[in-house]
């Protein structure tokens, strides 16, 4: 007869998650690469070389590598991965995400690549996620942390989509890395570090993958706008309303039956009851395509359509820096010390 107990019960799950983490490891660190990207400049009469390098991952059997932070105007751009070195050209880049695609010159003998769309349709607070990393010269690694909650912002600054914070503590070289839950999907890429707070910011797997698809159509993104501005006000069940304080001049709205005063309950499918669900809408929307707004009008209930337009680039100028403690780690060679990024936030007002 055996005795069963609590502690073997703990034992056992100990057991089968550390084996989850590292049947993860092993199938998928063979997508995970290091990017490097230098660029020579002249400051003060002085030539020196900057070194800036991250995590990135394979997204294609034709050897596309997905990263974020990437040195902009980079003379030279390579990825390392099994202790070889690949030339890398740049395709596309996405200012408002800081997300950039890559194309390797030469493919490696083997590898593998993450399938962006191979994710979970929604995941919980409280989920284990696994990060397969590049931490400065090391070898690609797994470090394991939680979904801590779902943010549209960060101080005063409006992320351009729905953005995971987790605590997953990432250092120097770590951002751009691919994120999985213990199932092996997919869950979004590494984004930006918390350092003070021992946590980071994940961009969701469907932000990366509708990154993706515009960058390899065009090498660059076109996200909605709709052109309009905002408030919260107190309702009569003590919450907030989102209303439409003004319709931006020559904008789609102002060219729909949409009025100020209106408060926005549904876009599309999705139920606004704050202002990151408009951010969320107008990033998923398509310029072209006609986007269903639902509002409140006097009690009365209506449907009114809005044709997307593309986002003005002064808009994305504005808020292209989600945060600039990216996590990656920038060198000048001629100094040889890393300088690690401080976040700023910003006190503009948002449009939509």
């Amino acid at each position: 007869m055996s005795c069963h107990s609590f502690a073997d019960d703990r034992n056992g799950d100990f057991l089968s998650l550390q084996s989850r983490i590292k049947e993860i490891n092993e199938s998928s660190s063979s997508s995970v690469v290091r990017v490097k990207a230098t660029r020579e400049e002249t400051k003060d009469g002085k030539v020196r070389r900057l070194l800036k390098m991250g995590s990135g991952f394979f997204v294609s059997k034709d050897g596309h590598v997905l990263t974020t932070g990437l040195l902009e105007d980079a003379d030279r751009i390579w990825i390392e991965h099994d202790q070889s070195f690949y030339l890398a050209e740049k395709i596309g880049r996405d200012p408002l995400c800081n997300i950039s695609l890559l194309k390797i010159i030469e493919l490696p003998p083997e590898f593998t690549f993450v399938s962006l769309s191979d994710s979970p349709a929604e995941i919980e607070t409280g989920s284990f996620l696994i990060g397969l990393t590049c931490a400065l010269e090391f070898n690609v690694g797994p470090t394991i942390g939680l979904l801590q909650s779902e943010e549209f912002a960060f101080g005063k600054r409006l992320f351009p989509t729905k953005m995971f914070r987790t605590s997953l503590a990432l250092g120097p070289g770590e951002v751009g890395a691919p994120v999985f839950d213990l199932q092996g999907k997919f869950i979004g890429i590494a984004h930006a570090a918390l350092p003070d707070l021992k946590s980071s910011f994940l961009l969701p797997a469907s932000a990366c993958s509708r990154i993706r698809e515009d960058l390899m159509f065009s090498g660059q993104v076109e996200y909605g706008w709709f052109g309009i501005t905002t408030t919260r006000k107190l309702n009569s069940t003590s919450g907030f309303d989102i209303v439409i304080q003004s319709l931006i001049n020559g904008s789609p709205a102002s060219n729909s039956k949409l009025v100020p005063g209106d408060v926005i309950k549904k876009i599309g499918k999705r139920v606004v009851t704050e202002q990151g669900d408009l951010a969320f809408a107008a990033f998923f929307s398509r310029p072209g395509t006609y986007a269903e707004f639902q509002v409140i009008r006097s009690s009365k209930e209506l449907k009114i359509p809005v044709k997307v337009a593309a986002r003005p680039l002064s808009l994305e100028n504005d808020s292209k820096e989600i945060a600039e403690a990216d996590g990656s780690m920038l060198e000048d060679f001629n100094n040889s010390r890393p300088k690690i990024g401080k976040r700023t936030d910003s006190n503009k007002s948002q449009r939509f």
